[in-house]
């Protein structure tokens, strides 16, 4: 389903409600919600690339969860409405963290500080019994004690009106993501080990727990103490499949309303799988609607820094041959882990969305078959080598793609 005005695509916020009552064209994505409450696990890891609608995602479960505010009317005609699960909504408190917005120097202090907003939206503070108000002046003094700041806000929601919360964490790879290869990594590491640990196992005032990133991270390299934590990622989802991107079944929707040509658009924005379907760049679709021609959008939105810091001959050579149109047989992990490894590498590579994974070579292989699968990508690529290698290597004549 689609609601909104076809002609009116806002793709500088991630607001539910701004978009639904502003009348902007929205994707009907509600069926996550349904999807992430049936799902048995508590604690939820859904790992995507980027612009692929995630915050959107999580601002939307955060809308129809909270019970701090009733918003109900903004999924009116929406596919939860009319589903079983609609009875939980405005029901629970809700934490929406973002840690896109963390800063690699001050992520401590930034921690609590959202964590005192979140009191504050619940009660005075002085207002807290004594052991409460003890643990709240603790964390706030010690910028260490931040790894309690999650498990914290749920007691205190817990203590004032004898629910249970629900943590939503939007992108909680992003410092590990820019501290990759550095000295920082370990710290940070160890930081969100404890942060999630601390607020998501064992804690008997949570409810559920959602956290969304572009990387899955080996569990033996930072969630081993997780062991309640279940992960869906472009290798091998079967639940959130057509939640995130656009389907072809949304996209024929699409083509109804406006004027496109359809092979054209699955040339330049369809291709990158998960769990084995196809879906559209939804970021890349919709600034195509918005500004009525092709191009690059999704590759202009980001960095390709961290790749360049990983290449070495070897990679390049299947990068040249990914380039000429073949599909190539790599190693992969289907995690991230310490090690810049060949698995790492290609890894990184499909979660983040530069390549598309087409399938393991066998069931217990740790061999992947990955291709580049569309126009977008293939440019991305090209003005990748252009910037970053030299382009007298003959491995790289990227002027003819060969």
């Amino acid at each position: 389903m689609v609601v909104g005005k076809i002609n009116k695509i806002n793709l500088s916020i991630s607001s539910f409600e701004r978009l639904i009552t502003e009348g902007c064209l929205y994707v009907d994505k509600t069926r996550l919600i349904e999807h992430f409450l049936e799902t048995a696990s508590d604690v939820q890891l859904i790992a995507r690339q980027r612009r692929l609608g995630k915050t959107l995602n999580m601002d939307m479960l955060r809308c129809f969860l909270t019970d701090r505010e009733d918003l109900r009317h903004l999924f009116k005609g929406l596919y939860i409405e009319k589903s079983p699960i609609w009875t939980k909504a405005y029901s629970a408190p809700v934490f929406y963290f973002d840690f896109k917005g963390l800063d690699l120097e001050t992520y401590r202090e930034q921690i609590i500080e959202k964590m005192i907003e979140h009191v504050c939206s619940f009660t005075d503070p002085k207002k807290l019994d004594f052991y409460l108000q003890r643990k709240f002046q603790q964390i706030i003094d010690n910028p260490k004690r931040a790894t309690d700041s999650l498990y914290f806000l749920t007691e205190v929601a817990y203590n004032l009106t004898g629910k249970r919360s629900y943590l939503l964490i939007d992108e909680y790879d992003k410092l590990l993501m820019e501290s990759y290869n550095t000295d920082k990594y370990e710290n940070i590491k160890s930081f969100e080990t404890a942060l999630l640990s601390s607020a998501l196992k064992g804690n008997k005032y949570l409810e559920k727990a959602l956290l969304t990133g572009v990387m899955r991270v080996s569990h033996e390299s930072m969630l081993s103490g997780l062991n309640n934590i279940v992960t869906f990622d472009v290798f091998g989802d079967e639940v959130y499949t057509d939640d995130y991107g656009l389907t072809d079944n949304e996209m024929n929707i699409i083509c109804s309303l406006a004027d496109f040509d359809r092979d054209e658009i699955r040339a330049w924005y369809n291709g990158i799988k998960i769990g084995g379907h196809a879906i559209y760049n939804i970021f890349s679709v919709m600034s195509y609607l918005a500004r009525g021609n092709y191009d690059c959008y999704w590759g202009k939105s980001g960095t390709m820094d961290m790749i360049s810091d990983l290449l070495n001959d070897t990679r390049k050579a299947s990068i040249a041959k990914l380039l000429n149109g073949e599909s190539v047989e790599v190693g992969i992990a289907d995690r991230i882990s310490d090690k810049a490894s060949d698995q790492a590498f290609y890894s990184l590579l499909v979660q983040a969305g530069y390549l598309a994974f087409e399938g393991f070579v066998t069931n217990k292989s740790a061999t992947a078959i990955v291709s580049i699968p569309n126009t977008e990508l293939i440019m991305v690529w090209k003005q990748f080598l252009l910037e970053n290698l030299h382009t007298t290597d003959p491995k790289f004549d990227v002027a003819s793609g060969d």
